[in-house]
């Protein structure tokens, strides 16, 4: 991993080559969680709740969407940065650092599929009227 922010990297994941280590982790950690959706976005693969991203395997690294304060929290574990997706900081992800044992990585990826878990369904396009 770099230092700094994590970026995309333009992979859309359906080319056929092995998943990346950061995507089959993401598969792990979500494990069989009946109310978790994986599905390709934005060229990775994204992990959701009632349509809200809560993680996503960008290049190298998981990463989650957490609360102002567990975002907080991890900011100050060592190792974690800001995901970046293109030109954009994406400022309520934080990536797992390498090396955090995997116990701990469940824990992260547990607060964050609460803390979208609490937000509001988001609704569904509406069909245009014919």
């Amino acid at each position: 991993m770099t230092s700094g922010d994590i970026s995309e990297s333009g992979d859309s994941g359906d080319s056929g080559d092995t998943e990346s280590a950061a995507r089959a982790e993401l598969r792990a950690l979500v494990g069989d969680d009946p109310g978790v959706e994986l599905r390709p976005m934005f060229g990775t693969l994204a992990a959701l709740v009632d349509g809200h991203v809560f993680a996503v395997a960008l290049d190298d690294v998981v990463g989650v969407k957490l609360g102002p304060d567990a975002l907080a929290e991890l900011g100050g574990v060592p190792g974690s940065v800001v995901l970046t997706m293109g030109s954009r900081r994406m400022t309520a992800y934080r990536s797992l650092p390498m090396g955090m044992p995997l116990a701990e990585r469940r824990v992260w990826l547990m607060l964050a599929r609460n803390h979208v878990a609490r937000l509001p369904p988001k609704a569904k396009p509406k069909k245009p009227r014919t």
